[in-house]
């Protein structure tokens, strides 16, 4: 049968033999070491269909704890770190796991270049730090003797390969803003840690992918019927799902994970959503700086 390899097969280990370890030489029972963790490798796993197997379950998550994660953090923002604060790990992917999952997503579907900010965005769409960097980018033209179209190249793949790496200050940044307004809670700073890969990670998989991916399928459908829905994915228009689902995820994590009463969790949430909009645009122009600079 076609796929067959997707289907759970019967486990056939023997746990009742004892085996020696390979790495550490000590004796044990079942598929994995006691002393070590080292596991007992079957004929099975050598076969061509369980390397297909494995790196299907790479790429597409069918092991289910991508789906479960998933699904928690857009049902139940803050539970997800709830349950692996508390200690139910096994069924979900590493809070940690996650994000760069969602970063490696976002930046190979890059729709929107919130964080992955283009030279464009930072010399037009950026109020007063656009004259500046306007000016910037003038004189590293003069200097460096090229073209426009020469430096914005350049600039472009530099500011993918940092942005990659920089995304995680932001993590760092809502870890000690979660520290700070919910320091009566006496949390772990791991714990702060979670809630703010979750959030990041919801941030980019929801708001920056699916929603804009979403968008983009009715825009389609309606062009089809001659209707011009393109103003839809205009920063003005857009923005307003986005920003409501960041307070949604925000108010509903203080309630979930904090267990915050609805009265603290609604001016709390506001004030996260407020601090993490003013870290992103201290991190775009970061990125710019820094940018150029690497350049």
């Amino acid at each position: 049968m076609p796929f067959s390899f997707f289907k759970k097969k019967p486990d056939t280990f023997d746990y009742e033999e004892s085996r020696i370890c390979r790495c550490c030489s000590n004796m044990f029972k079942g598929r994995y070491c006691n002393i070590c963790g080292e596991k007992v490798i079957e004929p099975s796993e050598r076969t061509f269909l369980a390397f297909l197997d494995n790196l299907l379950n790479a790429f597409t998550f069918l092991d289910g704890k991508f789906i479960k994660s998933l699904k928690l953090l857009i049902t139940r923002p803050g539970q997800l770190s709830r349950n692996i604060a508390d200690g139910l790990r096994v069924p979900y992917m590493k809070m940690v796991s996650l994000f760069f999952v969602a970063n490696f997503f976002y930046f190979l579907f890059p729709i929107f270049d919130s964080f992955n900010s283009s030279l464009y965005s930072q010399t037009n769409l950026m109020g007063e730090h656009s004259i500046k960097a306007k000016a910037i980018v003038d004189r590293e033209l003069n200097k460096r003797q090229i073209s426009m179209e020469e430096f914005q190249e350049k600039y472009q793949v530099q500011s993918t390969n940092l942005s990659k790496l920089l995304l995680v200050t932001l993590v760092l940044a809502m870890t000690i803003t979660y520290m700070v307004i919910n320091y009566s809670k006496k949390n772990y700073f791991f714990d702060h840690l979670l809630v703010s890969l979750e959030f990041y990670s919801f941030h980019l998989l929801v708001n920056m992918l699916m929603l804009p991916a979403i968008t983009l399928l009715v825009i389609k459908l309606a062009s089809w019927l001659g209707w011009d829905w393109s103003a839809v994915l205009t920063d003005r228009v857009f923005s307003m799902p986005v920003y409501g689902l960041i307070l949604y995820f925000l108010f509903r994590a203080q309630r979930t994970f904090y267990n915050q009463k609805w009265y603290w969790a609604i001016p709390k949430g506001l004030m996260l959503f407020y601090l993490m909009t003013e870290t992103v645009q201290l991190y775009r122009k970061m990125l710019f700086y820094i940018t150029v600079w690497t350049i």
